[in-house]
């Protein structure tokens, strides 16, 4: 399971029952239990992406090594010249001809291989971009949610206050009625 959005953390539940000394314990540990779990799934996918740009990143290195092998070899290979001397004009033509394309096949190769390369890198600058973003889309969602919790406590906490202020009030009055009465 994976955060795709920020519906999916927010609005977070920040309402609990009531109790006679605060909030309802078991509810509260429940809440908090759900929400290690929903984070520990967010640093998964976090740390999957991060193994995944790791693993393309050593990809390409492996690729860039051996295209650097492969283009040793090759210019090893067209370094050894043929004598066309000695050879009747139409090899010596021949010869001339699979040069060219030598060449040819040799530019193409090399531009083949920077288009790899180039691609492998915008991958693996696009995965770092991709795992950055949701790094701060995670940040800013549990920032949210912890507004939301804290305004709705302190919501809650004046509730508390005023009814408690209001019972007091209450029995004040209650016993300046009995007290008037026994008088």
């Amino acid at each position: 399971m994976s955060v795709e959005s920020r519906t999916e953390l927010v609005p977070l539940r920040t309402w609990f029952g009531l109790r006679w000394r605060g909030y309802d314990r078991d509810e509260v540990d429940d809440y908090v239990a759900e929400l290690e779990a929903e984070l520990r799934l967010v640093t998964a996918d976090r740390d999957a992406s991060e193994a995944r740009a790791d693993a393309l990143a050593s990809r390409l290195m492996s690729i860039q090594e051996e295209n650097a092998a492969l283009q040793d070899g090759l210019h090893r290979i067209c370094l050894t010249p043929i004598d066309l001397k000695g050879l009747p004009e139409r090899l010596a033509r021949m010869v001339a001809l699979a040069e060219e394309e030598r060449r040819d096949v040799v530019r193409d190769a090399q531009l083949k291989a920077l288009m790899i390369v180039g691609e492998a890198e915008q991958r693996a600058r696009k995965l770092d971009e991709e795992a950055a973003d949701k790094r701060e889309e995670i940040r800013e969602d549990f920032r949210l949610a912890m507004s939301a919790r804290r305004a709705e406590a302190m919501r809650a906490l004046a509730e508390l206050r005023n009814v408690a202020l209001d019972e007091a009030e209450r029995i004040i009055a209650e016993a300046k009625v009995e007290s008037a009465r026994v008088d």
